[in-house]
């Protein structure tokens, strides 16, 4: 138990692959500051009408202090974006966030708490090493203590657990009853989002209803055990996406499965650039390659350049694992897929059909 202990106290990491989540979770702090101000201009004061303070009425704020502490709310969350004193601003957003809380009962919601709670984990970690405005190179070093990040990675299982647990104890969830409900309750809304009508009146009858419930409690909770073990992660992380999606799309949950996808990030290998992209600039595919990797490996995955002349001639881009095997064609795409955030949706469907190719595998390796 000692050296369990000792090794989560002295575990040290690349700290750049939480600089993307930094930054989404800054964008998320700040959307809610500023949806409060809103609710202040058009609606007015949450403390002239009713409302459930936790703490002593006299230590609510005033409709100015109030106002105050939301400008505060915006700066902090602009600060921790673009990354000037990140980790303060962190801290500090947390800390502002909970005392509004506490001021009124009536404004809490699950994905409100979970944010706040994350952004104070966020900041005991070394988030503050990469997505910097106001340098252009990484600081050195990027290694930092990772007990934060293990935090966070627990914090997020926790929350599967308890929703996942809390639904199955709950006799109308199991039976679909609750989800049913919900769907039909905000039909517009998913009309509205793109999604068929046709599907949302199949979602909504009672036998699918109970189906999806009983797949999406069974989801929650394989997910809280899946994103800790490296053989299942990258199928877990995938899967919880278009779970997230999902929910998102028929139902209104303000931004909680947009919190729950910037929080995979602390499920990322911190490994910087451990995988080599090749392309050549002569060729369109190897061209766009060599333009679109760079721009959206948030990550860091892939050290790219251009093609070198080897073996194997006529690829557009040849792509080196980890353990040095080399990947071309689909396969290549399957590996970029797996890494690019905007393109993992593609990955599960990519590395199956890579799968059927030539030397083709469907793996988590990488």
């Amino acid at each position: 138990m000692l050296a369990l202990l000792a090794r989560f106290r002295d575990e040290l990491e690349d700290g750049h692959v939480l600089g993307p989540v930094r930054a989404a979770l800054g964008a998320l702090l700040g959307w809610h500051a500023l949806a409060a101000a809103e609710e202040l201009a058009n609606i007015g004061y949450f403390g002239d009408a009713f409302h459930v303070a936790m703490i002593p009425e006299g230590l609510v704020p005033s409709p100015r202090v109030y106002a105050i502490l939301l400008a505060a709310r915006v700066c902090l969350a602009v600060m921790v974006v673009i990354g000037v004193w990140a980790r303060p601003a962190l801290a500090a957003s947390a800390a502002l966030g909970f005392f509004l809380l506490l001021c009124d009962r009536n404004q809490f919601h699950h994905n409100r708490y979970s944010l706040f709670c994350y952004a104070l984990l966020l900041s005991l970690t070394p988030c503050d090493r990469s997505w910097r405005a106001t340098e252009s190179s990484v600081p050195a070093p990027r290694r930092g203590p990772w007990w934060g990040v293990r935090l966070l990675q627990l914090q997020v299982s926790l929350v599967y657990l308890a929703s996942g647990g809390s639904k199955l104890l709950d006799p109308d969830w199991r039976d679909g009853l609750v989800l049913g409900d919900r769907i039909t309750r905000y039909a517009d809304v998913a009309i509205a989002r793109g999604v068929p009508p046709a599907v949302v009146e199949v979602l909504s009858r009672h036998d699918v209803a109970s189906a999806t419930a009983k797949l999406a409690i069974m989801t929650e909770l394989v997910l809280c055990i899946a994103l800790w073990l490296r053989p299942t992660r990258v199928i877990a992380l995938w899967w919880g996406l278009w779970f997230h999606v999902v929910i998102q799309a028929t139902s209104k949950v303000e931004t909680f499965s947009i919190l729950a996808l910037a929080l995979y990030g602390v499920f990322v290998t911190p490994d910087y650039r451990a995988r080599r992209l090749r392309f050549d600039p002569s060729r369109f595919w190897g061209k766009l390659a060599g333009v679109v990797v760079p721009a959206l490996d948030w990550f860091a995955r892939f050290e790219v350049e251009p093609w070198e002349p080897d073996d194997q001639p006529g690829h557009s881009v040849v792509l080196v694992r980890r353990d040095g095997e080399r990947a071309t064609g689909v396969r290549a795409f399957a590996m970029i897929a797996r890494c690019v955030p905007l393109l993992f949706p593609l990955w599960a469907p990519v590395a199956l059909f890579a799968s059927f190719t030539r030397r083709g595998d469907l793996t988590t390796r990488g």
